[in-house]
Order: C-alpha cells, then structure tokens, then sequence
C-alpha cells in the first residue's frame, strides 16, 4: 500500500492527491493540527473482477441462491466467507431472496434449513 502523492491508476479508480502531503507539511512547518489518519492515507484496491460485492444485486442473489440449492443447511456466515462479502451484505441477500418468495426457512434459524422455490 502506498500513500497516493504521485501514483495514480485510473482503471482502478485511483486518483492522485497531494492532500495528505501538504496536511503533513503544514503539521511539521507551521505547527497546524491537520488529522493524518493512517488508514485515509492508504490505497485499498480491491479486484473488482473477484469482488461479488460489486456485482448487480441480482447476480449476488442469484449466487446466494445458488448456495442455498446446493447446501440447504448453509450459514450466513458461510456464505458470506464463501462469497468474500460482508456478513451483513450476506444477510441482507438471504432477506432479499425471501421476500422474493425465492427461499423460505423451515425450522429455527439454529437447525433449520432453507428451501428453495423455484
């Protein structure tokens, strides 16, 4: 990870800033209180073609749903690992696909499972 002074790369949506530069030299220059937050500072690429959070949300569904035909006893939290999403996104998904009428749960949610309706 580098801080983005000089380094930009326009497919990944990384754009160069000389923000952080010239907070840190008004910090040490002129004895300012600018905030340097380390984890602002950072470049986070994320491979949009393995990210499925940055599918539709009907592809990510159709994925969700696809792992509940396979795997009726599945988690969320399975999913969401299988997935690379987060746990909320997963649930949210799983809410999506039931008001959709695609899945229905049957039993508790601890040693229940899923059906789908296809």
């Amino acid at each position: 990870m580098r801080v983005g002074v000089n380094y930009e790369d326009l497919s990944k949506g990384i754009h160069k800033t000389e923000k952080y530069l010239i907070r840190f030299l008004l910090n040490l220059l002129l004895k300012e209180n600018h905030p340097l937050k380390n984890r602002e500072m950072h470049i986070h690429y994320i491979d949009t073609v393995n990210d499925t959070v940055k599918l539709k949300n009907d592809t990510v569904n159709d994925t969700v749903f696809d792992l509940i035909k396979k795997n009726n006893h599945i988690t969320a939290v399975e999913i969401s690992k299988k997935l690379k999403i987060s746990l909320s996104t997963s649930k949210r998904r799983i809410k999506a696909l039931k008001e959709q009428g695609k899945i229905k749960r049957i039993g508790s949610d601890k040693t229940g499972y899923w059906k789908a309706i296809e």
